[in-house]
């Protein structure tokens, strides 16, 4: 609720280290709201009014920083935020006579343009560390007089009372804020870890799957070369028009494996190195385009197609990888249907379930044999005599789901059908 609020339902930050300051921001502005509106309380209760415009004045700016924030207009958002921080301190502590703490609040917007800014855009940082220095040298230096507040009003607020309870409500804005910050940078060098640890363990196991990816992949490449040069040197021998046409056909069907087994490495390549984009997509006429996609296969005719997705449901992924595992799942489900049985049907069905996005793609085709659903996910492996595929094709599958943070289940029965079953949560942690 806290994250819809602050950078908007329908908003989607694709790097993980934005969206942490995204957060953050909004966070801190709701944070000065708060402390504000505890001013406004304390200073009623105390009968000071001269201080509630500049305490409204922050409220607002605070709700224009989250607006900004939503609306994804994250610079703006951050000079408009660190804007306020310097001139209401300022004007506060032109008032405050060091008595009750609210110099600090110069001290934690030079950490949050740290934060907000970074090193990429450090010379920002450079701006307003030096503006908050100047502008704490000028408050209790050489304050501007038409800020410095006087009347009965600032009798009270410099009464020993008043004063003890401000400070308790700096030290408390400042305690939470500064910790904020600290946080903030603690869970971002925790995150980084993770991510180079994970890609550690990513190339650990690249390197030990890749003198099998080579050997493999240049056997399913070599083989339908060789198969075209002896097709080649059948043609040369022959003056027969059918054999002739025979040979041409089956040249075709090669160089159309040669193909599939081209795009499963290109996909195997991309999944592995691309970064993931999170998109908004209505999953019905993705569906019905990968299908249309597999009519013209030999006996798709036959075979029923019952869709149940809402029209717009939508899933929050990225579209590129989320097409490559439904391709595979849909075209492995037309390729082995059962030619024997009278009804012949392939179901796909998707749903939200809790945190997650359940797409169900299931047929009464052949289905897998019981001694193979632990290899089923293994590269290069075939599963069925059926099979004309390289076998990277469940292997891409398994790797792009658990690139998209889902998971993948698979329920077969031999000679009654498969079902697959892909986990996707509603939104990929960037």
């Amino acid at each position: 609720m806290i994250r819809n609020l602050l950078i908007g339902s329908k908003n989607f930050v694709p790097n993980w280290a934005d969206y942490k300051v995204a957060m953050l921001r909004g966070q801190l502005s709701l944070l000065c709201f708060a402390v504000v509106f505890v001013y406004i309380l304390f200073d009623s209760f105390s009968g000071v009014t001269v201080l509630i415009p500049s305490y409204l004045g922050v409220m607002v700016v605070s709700v224009v920083t989250i607006l900004l924030n939503r609306w994804k207009k994250y610079f703006e958002a951050s000079l408009t935020f660190l804007s306020l921080i310097n001139v209401m301190t300022y004007v506060f502590a032109a008032n405050d006579s060091s008595h009750t703490g609210v110099f600090i609040f110069f001290l934690m917007s030079a950490l949050t343009s740290m934060v907000f800014f970074g090193y990429d855009q450090r010379h920002y940082v450079f701006i307003f560390s030096g503006l908050s220095v100047f502008l704490f040298l000028s408050a209790y230096l050489f304050p501007l007089k038409f800020l410095v507040f006087t009347g009965a009003d600032m009798e009270l607020i410099n009464s020993p009372d008043y004063r003890e309870v401000s400070f308790v409500i700096n030290f408390l804005g400042g305690f939470f804020l500064c910790v904020s910050i600290v946080y903030f940078l603690i869970d971002l060098n925790f995150h980084s870890q993770k991510e180079i640890l994970t890609k550690n363990e990513l190339l650990a196991k690249t390197n030990k799957e890749l003198d099998r990816f080579v050997y493999s992949a240049s056997h399913d490449l070599r083989a339908p070369l060789t198969s075209l040069l002896g097709l080649i040197e059948i043609t040369n021998k022959t003056d027969n028009p059918e054999e002739i046409r025979l040979c041409h056909a089956m040249m075709k069907d090669r160089i159309h494996n040669l193909d599939d087994f081209i795009k499963e490495i290109i996909d195997f390549s991309r999944n592995a190195r691309q970064e993931v984009k999170q998109e908004r997509i209505t999953l019905l006429p993705v569906l019905k385009e990968i299908i249309a996609d597999f009519k013209f296969l030999n006996g798709v005719e036959k075979i029923n197609v019952r869709l149940t997705v809402a029209d717009d449901f939508v899933v929050v992924t990225d579209l590129a990888r989320l097409k490559v595992v439904l391709n595979n799942l849909i075209g492995n489900a037309f390729k082995y249907h059962d030619q024997d049985k009278k009804h012949q049907e392939v179901s796909i069905h998707a749903q939200q379930e809790e945190n997650n996005i359940r797409i169900d793609i299931e047929d009464n085709g052949v289905g897998i044999a019981p001694e193979h659903h632990a290899k089923i996910f293994d590269m290069f492996f075939r599963a069925s005599e059926r099979s004309q595929g390289s076998g990277l094709g469940l292997y891409i599958v398994k790797e792009t789901v658990t690139r998209l943070q889902g998971s993948i289940h698979m329920q077969s029965i031999e000679g009654a059908g498969s079902r697959f079953t892909v986990l996707l949560p509603i939104e990929v942690n960037p």
